[in-house]
């Protein structure tokens, strides 16, 4: 697809940055992709669409004003012409809207281009092998696998662009009783092996969910959560509690741990990490984040995401997140706890494989709530005994990633963006499971 080229990007931003009069700036970023969507039902092909489409965003600047626009992006010369016309619509409304008061100048970040483009089997070749293995159970899901493009170019001469090929099959098995087990198998390395595995203890839960469910009565109960459950409670962190313009707006949930008044495990430790190679450094403004930035380092917090806006707003210095300051690319720090001693270091309690609808309680508290999701089970002396009933839980991070946290798994899951609203995403985390000695259970 010509529109992933960079120097068909390159050369269209230099088009029309040519047309800039000398008091305006202007930054271009863009988004593309060439994917390959295949939705499989009772393990087979239902549907396949091969997509290519790209866009951009421009923010033009004119004294303390900014206006922004997107236009699709086809890499002819029909780009050009929309752009233009945009821009000149640009000089005639930006007039009329009022001064930013903390507004982010485009600079010169400087110029970065990195491709993380892994070779992968032929698409017909990754979804044969996902039909073979499970060509006798009940597959629902989506395979999705292709290359992602992101890049931003300014006025200063700032340009950089990322790009990244991976995969992920984002599926669920059913039994009889339409009971369901969720699986991600996802990166940027397809291995038969792993896939398999995968599979095959997918399979091995949907099993086990043919016995009678026991409902269990709320209260506190020891828990193992595997590294879907913990990615979904990572990904809520994301929503103000490692943010420093919610935390300046008394919005923020880590409070405490901020102000020293509480700690986390010494065990825990939670950082931005860009080597996982699923979301490019750079931001909307074309500024670049440190490779790695902990946040919270053995239980103590150590850093905020901050944007520029905020550090303009709020006197501060800024390392360079997004404008949501939302975290791009979360790890969690493995420990030392065995796969195949998951349940024997469980004993008695519950193994959570996912969770869902989760949302803050008590946002001062750093109090979630949320629900268990597919295969969960009631374990006895370090076996499965049965499925569970769907729960609501409502606990702390201090309590889940502080005092309650025994072990974390030496194993960890790398889990890409799955969204595809509009555009498919980029990011995603890398999380092991955690064995906590005790979960609240509220409903």
């Amino acid at each position: 697809m010509k529109a992933l080229d960079s120097l068909h990007f390159e050369k269209f931003a230099q088009k029309i940055l040519n047309e800039l009069k000398s008091d305006e700036e202007l930054t271009l970023n863009f988004a593309g992709e060439s994917t390959l969507f295949s939705r499989f039902s009772k393990a087979k092909i239902r549907q396949v669409t091969n997509l290519e489409q790209a866009f951009i965003d421009f923010n033009f600047i004119k004294g303390n004003k900014v206006i922004s626009f997107n236009i699709p992006y086809q890499a002819s010369e029909l780009d050009f012409s929309l752009a233009l016309k945009k821009l000149q619509q640009s000089r005639e409304w930006i007039s009329s809207l009022p001064d930013d008061p903390y507004l982010v100048r485009p600079v010169h970040y400087g110029i970065t281009k990195e491709e993380s483009l892994h070779v992968l089997p032929q698409n017909d070749e990754m979804i044969t092998q996902v039909l073979d293995l499970a060509s006798h159970v009940d597959l629902a899901g989506v395979f999705s696998s292709g290359d992602l493009a992101r890049a931003t170019i300014n006025s200063k001469g700032q340009s950089h662009w990322f790009k990244t090929r991976n995969f992920y099959l984002d599926y669920s098995l059913y039994n009889e009783k339409q009971k369901a087990v969720k699986s991600l198998y996802a990166g940027n390395v397809f291995n038969s092996q792993v896939l398999k595995r995968n599979i095959t203890d997918a399979e091995f839960k949907l099993n086990l969910m043919n016995r009678e469910s026991k409902k269990i009565a709320r209260g506190n109960y020891r828990v193992f959560l595997a590294p879907s459950a913990v990615n979904e409670l990572v990904g809520t962190l994301s929503w103000g509690g490692v943010s420093m313009s919610a935390h300046k707006q008394g919005n923020g949930s880590l409070k405490d741990l901020w102000q020293q008044k509480k700690k986390l495990s010494p065990k825990f430790t939670l950082e931005e990490d860009f080597s996982l190679g699923l979301s490019p450094r750079f931001n909307e403004a074309g500024e670049v984040a440190p490779a790695r930035l902990a946040l919270i380092e053995q239980g103590e917090f150590k850093n905020f995401l901050v944007s520029s806006r905020t550090a303009n707003e709020y006197k501060l210095e800024s390392n360079f997140a997004n404008e949501w300051e939302s975290m791009r690319s979360p790890v969690i720090h493995t420990g030392d706890l065995k796969r195949d001693d998951i349940l024997k270091e469980l004993q008695t309690g519950l193994y959570i494989s996912d969770l869902h609808y989760l949302n803050w309680s008590d946002r001062e508290t750093a109090r979630i709530t949320g629900m268990t999701r597919y295969a969960c089970f009631w374990v006895e002396n370090g076996e499965i005994q049965s499925p569970i009933e769907d729960l609501r839980f409502d606990e702390s991070y201090y309590s889940i990633f502080g005092e309650c946290l025994e072990r974390i798994t030496d194993f960890s899951d790398m889990s890409p963006a799955t969204g595809s609203y509009f555009q498919r995403e980029v990011g995603g985390s890398q999380m092991p499971g955690v064995l906590l000695s005790e979960f609240k259970f509220t409903l």
